[in-house]
């Protein structure tokens, strides 16, 4: 039996990789951008939180976000994930974008750490309805279900 990899800080610096996929959901154009990089082989058992981050964007004719807002998006996930990831409090598991919503899904290994972080870094972006959901996932359903196996 293979040794699983812990989840750390060179795993999502150095080997860092992502997959992408687009196609529909209920009509509406669906984007999905996920890390390839965590499977059942990294050991996760320490982020046992999933955090879905929500923001509406406005109606654009393309069914996505304007050039404008995935600015301002692209911006505010830099700065997110600059500052759950750095000492890996939260992983950025994926982006999935479609309905005029994008959601961040990250998993955390202490949720109320994870929150109070959220709303120092979210501080510009507070004007925005941003949602956010926390649940248990310790075995990383989500992610490895309803996302990377829509993906795949």
């Amino acid at each position: 039996m293979s040794k699983r990899q812990d989840l750390d800080i060179t795993l999502l610096t150095e080997h860092d990789a992502w997959n992408g996929c687009e196609g529909e959901h209920l009509g509406l154009p669906l984007l999905i951008r996920y890390r390839s990089q965590l499977s059942r082989s990294v050991d996760l058992s320490n982020h046992p939180y999933l955090v879905i981050i929500g923001w509406n964007y406005s109606d654009h004719p393309s069914g996505m976000p304007s050039l404008e807002e995935s600015v301002c998006m692209n911006r505010f996930e830099g700065e997110l994930v600059n500052e759950l990831e750095r000492d890996a409090l939260g992983v950025l598991a994926a982006v999935v974008t479609t309905g005029g919503v994008r959601r961040w899904v990250f998993y955390t290994m202490n949720a109320d750490r994870f929150c109070e972080r959220f709303k120092c870094s979210a501080g510009r972006d507070k004007e925005r309805s941003l949602q956010m959901d926390v649940w248990l996932d310790a075995e990383w359903n989500h992610f490895f279900q309803d996302i990377v196996g829509e993906a795949s």
